[in-house]
């Protein structure tokens, strides 16, 4: 499941995943809200919070976030990855390799570093 999460600068999109994150998150969820934030703004950042009860993501779901990222790798200023898993740590880093933005990974603990560095502050 994809929540979006409030409180964030207006060129941010913020979402947590929980439990089992499917493709009809990703298309009902995350894709209206990048897609609707780059109407309004040239570059966007993008606040990805894995919660405790993360389980996993779909085949279906991952093959969506690529053909998306491949579309929209110039549109992101700044990604900031927010978990305690070290394997999805080390899976944000391959990623971050690949995208021609900076992406942070921060702790649990670390959310006002990883909110004032999202910002720019």
């Amino acid at each position: 499941m994809l929540t979006l999460l409030s409180g964030f600068e207006g060129n941010t999109v913020a979402v947590r995943a929980s439990g089992v994150v499917s493709s009809e998150d990703y298309d009902a969820v995350l894709l209206p809200a990048l897609e609707s934030k780059l109407r309004e703004h040239v570059l966007i950042k993008l606040w990805y919070e894995y919660g405790a009860d993360f389980e996993g993501i779909s085949l279906q779901a991952v093959w969506d976030d690529a053909c998306f990222g491949l579309f929209h790798l110039q549109d992101f200023s700044r990604i900031a990855v927010i978990t305690d898993s070290s394997v999805i740590e080390g899976m944000a880093q391959t990623l971050a390799l690949m995208i021609p933005c900076p992406v942070v990974v921060f702790s649990k603990a670390e959310l006002p570093q990883a909110r004032a560095w999202l910002s720019g502050t």
